[in-house]
């Protein structure tokens, strides 16, 4: 039997936390930004702030919260996070001011974006070797699924039941999952069928060799490219929607075309990065991306929103494939989850970085179509270092 059909049920486990992480991803809490900074008196700039601190703390407590899967039994790891995120949930349901938006924040960027992703794809990543790619695109499958129907979902919640219940029935909804991915992961995790040697020298890295490695820093700021942008534009799709005149139902709608070709990329991803490695990848990834910020900086129209949100979703999927294999094919597995955490923690910082400075942007009167393109700069300017760092030593 094919090693992933084998373990599809450990798979399975791995999809759910990848899609309920959408809890703690801007694409769902950005929905809910009119309603905070009108109940709260926020501007765009301060609701920015807010998340972007929340989001900065939570990036800090991964650096050492992290290297807990390598340590910590997984059905411990799925415990732990899990109802720390329904407990983040439930803090912004009864959240009575500012101070509590910030703590829900932190608690569900900490728990749902850094450690439910954290935990899944270093697992994945250490129980597959030849497959890897492939298994690693399955599991972050759930991202699209969740980025197609959860949009949809918490803007008929919070129109019928309201905002503060919409995020109480999130809460539940956690704590009952927890037993679901339990009962999916039974008792064993896969190991790779052959002991594996990382591609480049004759052991497997430590965290502090890796973080001595120049290679590590010349391709961090393409491999947070995606992240940052994807948060800088969909945190502040509000004003994206009436810069264009789109009403924000059609731009919820419109997500199902991200999710779609974020999918699509999925499926061709696994099996590209399998067969060419993910440094040959590594510095294009980036392009669809950069295309749909330009259309969004020099177009108009209704169709733009799907148009745009299409792109953005095929060099999304590419770039969650990449994060999930690079480290494990430059510096082996051993250490992973401590590797992971630090790449992880500089993502978190770059997102928590992109809501504040494209919210102060906008609050100097810059135009959305001036905020993307400095995005397209930014990532063109990323692409190029990560091709000078992955370049064959002489």
């Amino acid at each position: 039997m094919h090693p992933l059909l084998q373990h599809s049920r450990f798979l399975g486990a791995g999809f759910l936390l990848v899609a309920f992480s959408a809890v703690g991803q801007t694409f769902v809490l950005s929905l809910f930004g009119g309603e905070w900074r009108e109940l709260f008196g926020l501007s765009h700039g301060q609701l920015g702030l807010a998340y972007s601190a929340a989001t900065l703390a939570s990036a800090l407590l991964l650096i050492s919260a992290g290297r807990l899967v390598d340590h910590l039994p997984l059905r411990a790891m799925v415990v732990f996070v899990l109802v720390g995120a329904a407990l983040g949930s439930a803090v912004l349901a009864f959240s009575p001011g500012v101070l509590g938006l910030v703590l829900g924040f932190f608690l569900l960027r900490f728990f749902g974006q850094g450690l439910m992703t954290h935990t899944a794809q270093t697992a994945v990543a250490r129980a597959f070797d030849t497959h890897r790619g492939k298994a690693i695109s399955l599991v972050v499958a759930g991202l699209p699924v969740a980025e197609a129907v959860a949009p949809i979902l918490v803007v008929t919640g919070a129109a019928t039941l309201g905002w503060r219940s919409t995020w109480g029935l999130i809460a539940l909804t956690l704590v009952a999952l927890t037993f679901l991915v339990l009962a999916l992961l039974g008792s064993g995790t896969p190991r790779p069928a052959a002991t594996e040697e990382p591609a480049d020298g004759d052991h497997h890295w430590s965290r502090g060799q890796v973080l001595r490695d120049p290679r590590f820093y010349l391709l961090l700021p393409a491999l947070m490219g995606a992240p940052f942008i994807i948060t800088a534009v969909f945190f502040h799709q509000v004003p994206l929607a009436e810069s264009k005149d789109w009403t924000l139902a059609w731009l919820a709608s419109s997500f199902v075309a991200f999710a779609a070709a974020h999918l699509l990329s999925l499926f061709l991803a696994g099996p590209l990065v399998d067969r060419f490695g993910s440094r040959r990848l590594l510095p294009w990834h980036l392009a669809p991306l950069i295309l749909a910020l330009l259309a969004l900086s020099l177009l108009d129209g209704p169709w733009l929103a799907p148009a745009y949100l299409a792109l953005a979703g095929l060099g999304m999927g590419v770039a969650n494939t990449l994060m999930g294999v690079i480290w494990a094919e430059l510096y082996g597995t051993t250490h992973l989850g401590a590797i992971r955490a630090v790449a992880q923690s500089v993502m978190i910082f770059a997102t928590a970085a992109a809501p504040v400075a494209v919210g102060a942007l906008l609050d100097l009167q810059w135009s959305m179509e001036h905020v993307v393109l400095l995005l397209a700069a930014y990532a063109v300017a990323a692409s190029l270092l990560a091709r000078h760092g992955l370049r064959p030593t002489p």
